[in-house]
């Protein structure tokens, strides 16, 4: 009677180690459902291949009695023990390290041997059971290594579901080494294999999880990778957008001296014309031109000549009363001002500017108005009958014509 028990309760273990087998043969196809559906990164595909082996090693084991001892226990045996070992061989290739296929090879060799020797000789249960746990154990702990120190530099941070699986993985085999060193404390043997049967189980379940683990992990990497390309894209527009930014201003600024150019002027100009329609206020534009400009050059040079052009344009851009105007240079010795101010005021402001660039005392040899760099300016204001913004710069720079023709260093209204 004990002996048939005995018997049922093998049985049992053998048809649950079958099961296992299937449900382990289930993982990769999933894995494979998984890989045509999301990208997938180095590594995964021997992730798939480590469930086949643990799969395969399973369903030899379950079906020890209709197959030689040799190829269900022993080659059963390794395939289950590769399965941990091309996990971890499949994580170095994931975190990008080396595979250490020759590591790993050799002490798969050497278990080979040994569970050879020991199926051969038909070695003690307990003995098989300690070499078995060592192995497994040895496997996943460095396993479980890697994902602890190395795989947060591949996901940006540790993976708890994985240590998680891991840890449990280390336990079982554990435990269940436990339960076999207990098994002359059992009243029956039906009993210490019942419990095995459990163990075995929690094993399935333990191989079920890591699928689990090993999509999340190829999940979070691939999170963390799209999250950094959309950060470097977010940084890269940003610069992109600082740099035309750069690039517009540098387009709309006189190299020389730091002011607007005649495409800025151009520009703003025209809006100024358009606010000063809307709102009724007043627009006035002065024209200024430096005096004997072409013989300052011929006489001192044009490194001179642009040291001169650089001070005038310091004076416009520090002059108080040119804070809130439009100021360019618009030619070669031709700058431009726009202000939202009467004639008369704009008039007064000008004359002021003739003599604050005559008191620069820049040393002008060849000029015939006097020894330093004067100028002259030509002032216009926007009237009611005024349709179109080129007529106020006409009327500027007939103004400026007559202020030059008049004996220059000064400032003439229209």
């Amino acid at each position: 009677m004990a002996q048939s028990i005995l018997t049922q309760a093998l049985l049992s273990e053998q048809t649950v180690i079958l099961v296992s087998g299937m449900t382990c043969l289930v993982m990769p196809a999933l894995m494979v459902v998984y890989r045509a559906t999301r990208e997938t990164y180095p590594g995964f595909g021997l992730w798939a291949l480590a469930f086949v082996s643990n799969g395969v090693g399973s369903l030899l084991l379950g079906a020890q009695l209709f197959l030689p001892v040799w190829l269900s226990l022993w080659l059963g045996n390794v395939l289950i023990v590769a399965f941990p070992a091309l996990l971890s061989v499949g994580l170095n290739v994931f975190i990008e390290r080396p595979a250490r296929w020759r590591s790993y090879g050799l002490s798969l060799l050497l278990y080979a041997v040994l569970q050879g020797v020991f199926v051969y000789y038909n070695t003690d249960i307990r003995l098989r059971s300690v070499v078995f746990s060592a192995f497994v154990f040895s496997y996943v702990a460095l396993f479980g290594w890697n994902v602890y120190e190395h795989l947060p530099r591949v996901l940006g941070k540790r993976d708890y579901l994985a240590l998680t699986v891991i840890g449990a993985t280390i336990a079982i085999p554990v435990l269940r080494f436990g339960n076999i060193l207990l098994e002359s404390s059992y009243q029956n043997p039906v009993t210490f294999q019942n419990v095995d049967i459990i163990f075995i189980m929690m094993m399935v379940l333990a191989s079920v999880a890591m699928v689990v683990a090993t999509i999340s992990m190829n999940q979070q990497r691939l999170e963390f990778d799209l999250r950094q390309l959309s950060e470097a894209l977010e940084e890269k527009s940003a610069a992109l957008e600082t740099l035309n930014s750069q690039l517009k201003t540098a387009s709309l600024t006189d190299f020389l001296t730091g002011l607007g150019n005649r495409r800025f002027f151009d520009e703003e100009y025209k809006t100024a014309w358009k606010r000063s329609i809307e709102e009724q206020t007043p627009l006035t534009v002065l024209l200024l031109d430096v005096d004997c400009f072409k013989l300052y050059n011929d006489s001192l040079g044009h490194l001179a000549g642009d040291d001169c052009l650089k001070r005038i344009g310091q004076v416009l851009m520090a002059y108080p009363g040119f804070r809130n105007s439009l100021v360019a240079r618009i030619g070669g010795e031709e700058f431009a001002v726009v202000m939202e101010n009467p004639a008369d005021e704009a008039l007064a402001q000008a004359e002021q500017l003739v003599s604050m660039v005559q008191h620069l005392s820049i040393p002008h040899p060849s000029s015939s108005v006097g020894p330093s760099v004067t100028v002259s300016i030509g002032v216009a204001s926007r009237d009611a009958n005024d349709t179109n913004p080129s007529k106020v710069l006409s009327r500027a720079d007939h103004a400026l014509y007559h202020a030059k023709s008049s004996g220059r260093n000064r400032a003439l209204a229209a």
